[in-house]
């Protein structure tokens, strides 16, 4: 039994910078705030988004941005900050957040080589690599009323690695549109 409390207090403080952080502000006042993340298997933890319901796999040893104020979104970074995630939603507001829109946005920016892209009438993905050498994949989803997303940033001379994070993010990644507090009703409805 003593084992058992042992394991859940170093799983507890493993978690606890990760779910609410201090820092303090310009005025020497600290600025609080907690992001909130369930526990998962292998020390992988999940974001569920309140504000429109999507769910982002975080690896181990990923740390908690300020969140935005806003409620749209999560940024994490691994501790020694060469590596980023970052997941976004938005209102689809008179179709800015269009599929085929954000694909040409996507498809003219510069700066750097990409390596796998693939699109469907709902969702991209696009893969690759910047000019300075860092690896980035990069999903968005859209329908008529939402948009979402989420991009991760990693040294591509580890590859192998974040390639399985990759992988295993892209396949748990739920982008439940709609399904959040500002949800305006069920997907067949929109």
């Amino acid at each position: 039994m003593r084992a058992f409390f042992a394991v859940l207090m170093s799983l507890s403080f493993s978690i606890l910078p990760l779910l609410s952080q201090e820092k303090p502000g310009e005025d020497g006042v600290g600025d609080r705030w907690s992001v909130p993340v369930e526990l998962g298997a292998d020390g992988w933890l999940a974001y569920r988004n309140a504000r429109f319901g999507f769910v982002l796999p975080i690896p181990p040893g990923m740390k908690a941005l300020r969140p935005p104020d806003n409620g749209g979104g999560q940024a994490f970074e691994s501790l020694d900050g060469n590596v980023k995630l970052l997941s976004w939603a938005s209102f689809n507001v008179d179709g800015l957040g269009d599929v085929e829109r954000r694909w040409a946005e996507e498809m003219a920016e510069g700066k750097r080589t990409i390596t796998y892209k693939r699109k469907t009438a709902s969702w991209y993905v696009v893969s690759g690599v910047l000019e300075n050498g860092t690896g980035f994949y990069t999903r968005y989803t859209a329908d008529k009323s939402y948009a979402c997303g989420w991009s991760i940033a990693y040294p591509q001379k580890e590859e192998k690695k974040f390639a399985t994070w990759v992988e295993r993010i892209a396949k748990e990644y739920e982008a439940r549109l709609g399904e959040g507090a500002d949800g305006v009703g069920a997907p067949e409805d929109r």
